[in-house]
């Protein structure tokens, strides 16, 4: 496989066709296992073979291909939930709170919701590597504390202090959010709430 990959990065066509009919099916079967959409499956491991082949020539895969492979997928799946679950989160907000006249006009500016939905997903992704993984799996991919530590092979004890360090950050670096509208916490309390 080593081989496959120096060719690719010399920018051999057929050896990348090879790399992608040999595991384009399983990694598409490997996402959709975790965000539950074919199409959207599809298209996250579309996108990670042809950022591989923009990438030929300065990438240098340190471990097997088909671990960089999977570890693309599952990085790129936990984002993809990550996203859509504020986007989600957000549209709700904004259909419940549309009746009100005086925020109705503040959210109707589309770039200013969009600026909410990229700083919430920016504090997510600010959060440390553990911590953020096990926060994206729990509020994002729906997991069971138990579920969590079975797969990352913790103790139980240490996915609920992570998911509670997370959400004393989350809480702390959008607390700027409260003064432009009851967003924040209605955004901690329907999508992340701990308790």
């Amino acid at each position: 496989m080593e081989e496959v990959m120096r060719a690719i990065s010399r920018g051999d066509k057929m050896a990348f066709e090879e790399l992608f009919r040999e595991w384009y099916v399983r990694l598409c079967l490997y996402a959709e296992s975790i965000i539950k959409d074919r199409d959207m499956a599809e298209d996250l491991v579309q996108n990670i073979f042809c950022s591989l082949w923009e990438k030929r020539q300065g990438l240098h895969i340190r471990e097997s291909v088909k671990s960089y492979l999977y570890r693309s997928v599952y990085n790129a799946t936990l984002n993809a939930l990550k996203h859509e679950k504020v986007k989600l989160a957000f549209l709700k907000f904004l259909q419940k709170h549309s009746k009100n006249e005086e925020s109705s006009e503040y959210w109707e500016d589309e770039k200013r919701q969009s600026t909410i939905v990229q700083e919430i997903d920016q504090a997510v992704e600010n959060l440390p590597g553990q911590c953020r993984e096990i926060f994206i799996l729990s509020r994002f991919a729906g997991k069971k504390s138990y579920e969590i530590a079975e797969s990352l092979h913790i103790s139980v004890r240490t996915v609920e202090t992570q998911l509670y360090r997370a959400m004393k950050r989350l809480r702390d670096d959008l607390a700027h959010l409260k003064k432009s509208e009851i967003f924040f916490i209605v955004f901690l309390k329907n999508v992340v709430s701990i308790f």
